[in-house]
């Protein structure tokens, strides 16, 4: 496996979801953390993995040029990629009692998973003339507009709507699904007829 390969650095695909890279980057840190015993090395090439696939973007790019954004070599923009695992100090981090690995791992990676993603379904009428809809996010309301021409897995990103930590927020992106019905009435089967007669 190359040192570059992200997907295979967390043991996922590259189809995998959000929370499955989430909970296989849980996994992998926790085998590998210092204090465990584990390879610091390892470590930081699975946090640097995680940064890049839990991005949307970084990770549209990753799967584009092979390189995250920023890195050196091929399909990257030069200047270095920014591990935020270099130079930690994992001498503090004790496993037994206390707050355990929940607690370390939020204080360590808390900017990451700070970023909220939820998937909303929407209708094809939603999605082709567009709507705009109410969402709880927590205690707070979100207004989702949703525009018209809307494609299955277009994400709107909410600033500063995500968990807090260290003092600031991170964001919400919000997935839409655009749901295709399975059953249905026979006004509706009706207009979507002259709906495909319409579009030739």
């Amino acid at each position: 496996m190359a040192a570059n390969d992200f997907y295979g650095l967390l043991g996922v695909s590259k189809s995998a979801s959000q929370d499955e890279i989430k909970r296989a980057f849980r996994k992998k840190a926790h085998e590998l953390h210092p204090d465990k015993g584990g390879d610091a090395e390892a470590f930081k090439k699975v946090n640097e993995a995680y940064q890049t696939l839990s991005d949307p973007q970084k990770r549209s790019h990753y799967d584009t040029f092979g390189a995250a954004p920023g890195a050196g070599g091929p399909g990257g923009f030069g200047g270095g990629y920014s591990n935020q695992a270099e130079g930690f100090d994992f001498s503090g981090f004790g496993f037994g009692g206390g707050g355990g690995f929940g607690d370390i791992f939020s204080d360590m990676f808390g900017a990451a998973l700070a970023n909220i993603q939820a998937e909303v379904q929407i209708s094809v009428p939603q999605a082709v003339i567009g709507d705009r809809i109410e969402l709880r996010v927590g205690n707070e309301r979100v207004t989702l507009d949703i525009p018209a021409g809307t494609q299955d897995g277009q994400q709107i990103v909410f600033r500063g709507m995500g968990k807090s930590y260290r003092g600031g927020k991170g964001d919400l992106t919000i997935v839409l699904r655009v749901v295709i019905p399975r059953r249905l009435s026979r006004r509706e089967k009706e207009l979507y007829e002259e709906l495909k007669k319409l579009q030739g």
